[in-house]
């Protein structure tokens, strides 16, 4: 694996040649119904999400971000604090001052790369209303019951950030089936995507009913006046279309990234530099990303330029720490170490559906051998 020629990328959307035909017919006849918005597709996508997650309801939206500020506005956090992940992506605080709400970040599990209970705990104040709890690379908290039971205790407004784990699971119950809401993307670099788009999951027919509202301009089911403050952000039918066709491939995709985190586990097991992340009994990532975690005298930057340049590999940090971007730096407390520790060291490898377990051993015998070249 030292030609480069073809590079191996990160992550890759996978859309076997057959699916691409029939989706390709579908938006044919989408287009030549001249019906691109809320129509029978969107139902479909819909339906299906509400079933692989077990809820009541499933409102499709133009995107992730927007599925968490509309659960953010009905939750009435205008003026009031929200718990949220420091090792998660921006648009976890954004949707929150999109809402009008105060961030608050909270330290990271270094175990299961969620919500810290202590940092939860110290973070609470009368005026907190919500959390956000994000499943970070598709791996859902072996915690769980323990983050579930805070929110309880304290009436607080759960909203489960499914955005890495489409199929994940934990106890035999699905990622999007948890708290009050659920929110779920379809970026391109997505193991579901529709291009880009984004699911709200619930079993609370208000608040379903209060998303496609918002969805639409703020409208009235009933009346079509205007009572909201909304937005045009419907999922068109196209992308509907894409999704939905997407999810027939799901459990094919998840099955097979399961088995090549299990290639991986095998390949970098007792190798110098590194660890890995515990998989407790009873929790199945979707594996959205495959992360290592570096040691102390690993130079992450220095690795990923040889794993690109050298070896034809794409990889990448998780995340960088939230309060380390710019324009939230005034979040920063003093309290996120834990995040800042855990993310610096993270480094993410291809995991997509295309790859085969003879790339994955060559990335892991890539990998190794630049670790070598450092702990050496």
């Amino acid at each position: 694996m030292t030609d480069n020629s073809s590079p191996i990328p990160l992550s890759k959307p996978y859309f076997p040649k057959e699916l691409r035909r029939t989706i390709a017919a579908d938006i044919d006849a989408i287009l030549a119904s001249g019906r691109l918005m809320n129509g029978p597709w969107a139902k479909r996508f819909e339906d299906a999400f509400a079933a692989l997650t077990k809820r009541e309801h499933a409102v499709s939206v133009n995107t992730c971000t927007t599925a968490l500020q509309i659960a953010l506005s009905y939750a009435g956090v205008s003026n009031k604090e929200v718990l949220v992940p420091a090792g998660s992506f921006v648009t976890d605080v954004s949707a929150v001052k999109f809402a009008g709400g105060r961030p608050v970040l909270v330290d990271m599990n270094p175990q299961t790369l969620a919500l810290d209970l202590d940092s939860l705990e110290s973070k609470l104040t009368s005026d907190t209303r919500a959390i956000i709890w994000v499943h970070l690379v598709g791996m859902i908290a072996s915690d769980y019951r323990a983050i579930l039971e805070f929110a309880d205790r304290h009436d607080l407004f759960l909203i489960e950030d499914a955005a890495h784990a489409h199929g994940a699971e934990i106890d035999g119950l699905p990622a999007g089936s948890f708290g009050n809401a659920s929110a779920f993307s379809f970026y391109p670099t997505k193991i579901l995507t529709s291009g880009t788009g984004g699911m709200l999951t619930t079993d609370d027919p208000e608040l379903a009913r209060f998303a496609r509202e918002m969805r639409v301009f703020g409208k009235d089911e009933g009346t079509g006046e205007i009572v909201h403050y909304g937005n045009d952000w419907f999922l068109d039918e196209i992308r509907a279309c894409v999704g939905a066709h997407h999810m027939s491939v799901l459990g094919e995709q998840v099955t097979h990234r399961r088995a090549l985190a299990e290639a991986y586990a095998a390949g970098l097991a007792n190798q110098p530099g590194l660890r890995l992340l515990p998989i407790p009994t009873g929790c199945a990532p979707s594996w959205y990303q495959y992360p290592i975690f570096l040691m102390d005298d690993i130079d992450r930057a220095a690795l990923i330029t040889a794993l690109k340049d050298k070896h034809g590999i794409e990889a990448k940090g998780i995340y960088k720490p939230t309060h380390e971007e710019q324009i939230f730096k005034e979040l920063d407390d003093g309290t996120l170490k834990v995040t800042e520790d855990v993310l610096h060291r993270s480094l993410c490898l291809p995991m997509h559906a295309n790859l085969s377990p003879a790339e994955i051993d060559g990335i892991c015998r890539a990998l190794v051998s630049e670790l070598r070249r450092q702990v050496g």
